[in-house]
């Protein structure tokens, strides 16, 4: 069996990974990256990706044509696609790992635990310049297709670290593991989470638990929570940011802002609400911005309202601690608000 050896080659994306992931995942944008590849065709009727799946690739290079069939073999959401090419045995893979708040480090990678079939490796010999030459260029194909992959994802994106924001009288950073005592200082304390004591975090393991979850959301989505200091101060007063999810069935930006009580009264909720939601409808245009506020929590409902969110009682919806009310960004055809 003629032996084959591992092509790897990776880039680094200023995009999260979230992005990222949403163009690369379907093997039909193949033609879009990869300069040999020049339409892709899913089989026996499938419409979504998932292992398993089959598909047929026309090829074209130096005025060669090929077709190669194909079957994916590793589909992780987010995180790696890979497939067999029946014709030569050999696997494709595509690999995210995120590399700091709002950047994805892309592996492509091409691999032959079973070899490579005699049938492909006599076509390679015979018409494609031999196993070296089409080894150099399929290293070539891999760099272009990963600097195409680079330059859709990078569009329309600005190539900078994900901002720390300041307002008159507060810093907000990023979360980092060591924050965790802090965090805990905060979410631990049963009047901070009076109203939802499901959130209340018991002891370190739970705050860095949760501290690790904002930071893995920053990497993945570009966008998350900032814990709130007071300027020019190294404690952590409260935390304020957006999380990606999904209710009534449409997908949001959930707006959050707490504070340690001793602070409470002094309009750093509002504050620190504000610029988030600035920041958030800035670089997230198309987003609905959600805060689910409880029906008791007449406090964080005139945060809500003085940062210009409204009521959104279509987006209503039982939590864990009982029924949300919801106050957004959302506009009906009209130009109005739900309310």
């Amino acid at each position: 069996m003629p032996e084959i050896h591992v092509l790897e080659t990776d880039v680094l994306i200023h995009a999260p990974s979230a992005r990222v992931w949403a163009l690369m995942h379907d093997p039909r944008r193949l033609p879009e990256w990869s300069p040999q590849v020049r339409s892709t065709t899913l089989l026996d009727g499938a419409e979504e990706i998932a292992v398993g799946v089959r598909f047929v690739n026309d090829n074209a290079q130096s005025g060669l044509s090929w077709t190669t069939h194909c079957e994916v073999v590793r589909y992780l959401p987010g995180t790696e696609l890979a497939f067999r090419v029946d014709e030569n045995w050999l696997i494709w893979s595509f690999t995210l790992k995120a590399d700091g708040a709002g950047k994805t480090r892309v592996i492509q990678r091409r691999e032959a635990p079973e070899g490579i079939s005699d049938y492909a490796h006599g076509l390679t010999e015979k018409y494609m310049g031999g196993t070296i030459a089409f080894n150099q260029t399929m290293f070539e194909g891999m760099s272009q297709t990963l600097l195409r992959m680079k330059e859709a994802c990078e569009s329309g994106i600005e190539k900078t670290s994900i901002p720390e924001l300041r307002t008159e009288r507060l810093c907000l950073d990023l979360p980092k593991t060591e924050d965790s005592v802090q965090i805990l200082e905060i979410a631990g304390n049963p009047r901070t989470v009076e109203h939802n004591p499901s959130d209340l975090l018991t002891g370190i393991p739970d705050a860095e638990a949760l501290v690790n979850r904002w930071i893995r959301h920053w990497e993945f989505y570009g966008y998350g929570y900032w814990c709130v200091r007071e300027k020019d101060q190294s404690r952590i007063v409260g935390y304020c940011g957006v999380k990606n999810m999904t209710v009534q069935g449409h997908s949001v930006l959930n707006l959050i802002c707490r504070l340690r009580p001793e602070v409470w009264g002094r309009g750093y909720g509002t504050e620190a609400t504000q610029t988030v939601l600035d920041w958030a409808q800035r670089t997230h245009p198309n987003r609905t911005l959600l805060a689910r506020i409880r029906p008791k929590n007449s406090a964080s409902r005139k945060v809500a309202l003085k940062a210009g969110l409204m009521r959104d009682p279509i987006l209503d919806e039982d939590g864990e601690d009982g029924l949300d009310l919801s106050f957004s960004t959302r506009r009906n055809s009209s130009g109005s608000t739900y309310a």
